[in-house]
């Protein structure tokens, strides 16, 4: 899970401003798009996230669709979704829904990265938790923000409690891998990590846990997919074409061939298969959502429940769906 806070939400009071009522979608055929040069933002330079967008530019998948696309990093979607400077973002999901209750005009427009691993690992001399007092630990994101608390939760759930340890919380900027490095030169505790590090890690883990909950999500305004249908369901539909390249193994050596020379990390480790998978694993071909993980990630996280509808616009997903014979989902 990505750095994640609530400052939308806070803003609004914590009141859960009710959604603006969603205005017919447009259905059937797919038209000409509305705008032909479109945004999407991404936050994090690593080869996993921004893989699926990049092998639709590469196969020309978007041009096919008449789109101009750019992606860009950002260090706030919702800013840049609310404010204009973009017009797609592959956003935290627990953001989103905090930011459509909000009342800032937020909303899922497809799934993008569908489920979540959790790892955590510590220094093999750590044998309790109490023995991380004074020590730097690193969870991802600073105290307070929803990342770092379900990653609290959860080590709690795994019998891994650190509620009460004076722990020195730390957060490091340059990704998974850098922290990796932090860990091996002792410089960090304890650490999240991600699956395809678990064999660069010479410590013991003491999370680690698949949650099929949303991750990152495909969102834009609500005000935008409604101007724009069908440049939205053209946006969706080549990156599912994309989508499908990235769950195929056999297409390993394109990937990260592409991804390399367009300057994002490709380590020797990265390269073998069973490493490699850990990434598209996350993703769903058809780009659909599990209404019941989102349900049970705002329960964790202590929001208040909120309608599915109410924080997604699947209209033109389904479109897409349709347009490449994938079944509706949901």
């Amino acid at each position: 899970m990505k750095r994640v806070v609530l400052a939308l939400f806070l803003v609004a009071g914590c009141s859960g401003a009710p959604a603006e009522t969603p205005k017919p979608v447009a259905t059937g055929a797919i038209g000409a798009p509305e705008k032909t040069t479109v945004k999407i933002g991404m936050r994090l330079p690593n080869l996993d996230t921004n893989a699926p967008i990049e092998i639709a530019l590469d196969k020309g998948f978007y041009r096919e669709e008449g789109l101009t696309v750019e992606r860009v990093e950002v260090q706030s979607i919702r800013e840049g979704l609310v404010g204009g400077s973009l017009d797609f973002g592959a956003e935290a999901a627990p953001d989103v829904v905090a930011a459509a209750q909000a009342g800032t005009g937020l909303t899922i427009v497809a799934g993008y990265r569908n489920r979540e691993p959790f790892v955590v690992a510590v220094q093999p001399e750590i044998a309790s938790p109490q023995d991380l007092a004074g020590k730097p630990v690193l969870l991802g994101a600073n105290p307070g923000t929803i990342e770092y608390d379900v990653r609290m939760s959860l080590l709690k759930e795994a019998g891994f409690d650190l509620t009460g340890v004076a722990i020195k919380p730390v957060n490091l900027p340059g990704g998974s891998n850098a922290w990796v490095e932090q860990f091996k030169q002792r410089k960090l505790a304890a650490t999240v990590i991600f699956p395809r590090h678990k064999s660069l890690v010479q410590g013991r883990l003491v999370l680690d846990v698949m949650k099929e909950w949303p991750n990152d999500s495909l969102s834009a305004t609500r005000d935008f997919v409604e101007r724009n249908p069908n440049t939205t369901a053209r946006f969706i539909r080549a990156t599912l074409k994309a989508m499908k390249i990235f769950k195929d193994p056999s297409q390993q050596a394109y990937v990260q061939r592409m991804m390399k020379a367009k300057g994002f990390t490709v380590t020797p480790v990265d390269e073998r298969p069973e490493v490699y998978a850990n990434g598209p694993a996350l993703y769903d071909e058809d780009m659909g959502l599990n209404p019941k993980g989102f349900e049970e990630l705002l329960a964790v996280l202590k929001l208040p429940p909120a309608p599915f509808d109410s924080f997604t616009s699947l209209g033109q997903l389904h479109r897409a769906q349709d347009a490449l014979g994938l079944s509706k989902r949901p």
